[in-house]
């Protein structure tokens, strides 16, 4: 069964975050549709929300029965949970307080939305749960997260496929690859390099020259809301650019894209995580046999609106002040 997400009552929890804010931005401007954002501002910024939504400010972790209330109030219809705490490394400090945003939290969010009778939930998980695999990685490939934050997302994984199961909760898990663009909040690979390349010249210093897959920020969630649009429930799917590239070749095209013909590359042990993924390589045959595969944002594109937004914003990225 198929519905068409326009002009209807919709909430991003997470709306205030880097990937929530895009999505709320595509709700309304392109789909006409009443969007409630649910956040607590830890991470997540007031001023990204967009002017046209509703804003509750609330933590998915303290209240199952509140969330359940504020869908109810506000009519909502389709919940895409957005809400995490998306950062890895403080999953090496903090496991616990990790665990309990990205599993029970979105738990939370999970049960009020099906109690309080929403016809479909979006779950978004991480390729983070696939550890480190060789080649293309795909639905069927196996589990095994190299972090706390990894096994976080594993857990509401398998829960929302139980829930579908045992309840018949209508929502689908979205595992996303990397993502990047304006408005991000976490010291994350590009946003990194294009800050230390504006405050220090042609020097980056950066952990180990892994790979990544990484996908233009509105791309991701406009094929995130026509996915639930399928209604696929109880059902992963991958989604990424299904293109990779070495970190530090990375930061050589950032350099270029900056205006520095060569810049230096140093390893900084802090940068090194404990128990590192080398290769992350989106499949998406089974999202595009859903949606319809579509070209992606030219990656060198993507990097260039993305620098353009940090000097167009006072040459900084406003990141939270807790890190």
């Amino acid at each position: 069964m198929e519905r068409v997400i326009r002009d209807t009552h919709v909430c991003v929890v997470g709306g205030a975050g880097f990937l929530g804010s895009h999505l709320v931005e595509h709700l309304v401007e392109e789909r006409h549709c009443r969007v409630l954002v649910i956040d607590n501002l830890v991470a997540g910024r007031r001023e990204f929300v967009h002017p046209f939504a509703d804003f509750e400010h609330a933590d998915i972790c303290l209240s199952e029965t509140h969330l359940r209330k504020l869908f109810e109030h506000y009519k909502v219809e389709y919940v895409f949970s957005y809400a995490a705490w998306p950062f890895v490394p403080t999953s090496f400090s903090r496991p616990l307080h990790v665990f309990n945003v990205n599993a029970v939290g979105a738990l939370n969010v999970l049960n009020a939305a099906q109690e309080a009778g929403c016809r479909g939930i979006l779950q978004v998980g991480s390729a983070e749960v696939f550890g480190d695999q060789v080649g293309s990685i795909s639905e069927n490939s196996p589990v095994t997260p190299h972090s706390s934050y990894g096994a976080s997302k594993a857990g509401i994984d398998f829960m929302c496929q139980a829930a579908w199961r045992e309840r018949k909760t209508p929502v689908v898990v979205l595992r996303q690859f990397n993502c990047y663009g304006p408005r991000p909040l976490h010291r994350y690979v590009i946003p990194s390099i294009v800050e230390q390349l504006h405050q220090h010249g042609p020097l980056v210093r950066l952990g180990n020259n892994t790979r990544r897959d990484f996908q233009y920020a509105t791309a991701a969630v406009e094929m995130a809301v026509e996915l639930l649009e399928k209604e696929p429930w109880g059902e992963i799917f991958n989604m990424g650019s299904e293109e990779s590239i070495e970190i530090y070749t990375l930061a050589h095209l950032v350099g270029e894209l900056m205006g520095f013909s060569e810049i230096t590359i140093e390893v900084d042990s802090t940068r090194v995580r404990p128990w590192d993924i080398w290769s992350l390589h989106a499949d998406c045959t089974k999202l595009y046999s859903l949606i319809g595969k579509r070209d992606r944002t030219p990656f060198r594109e993507g990097l260039q609106k993305t620098i353009d937004w940090f000097r167009q914003n006072g040459n900084t990225w406003r990141f939270p002040t807790y890190e």
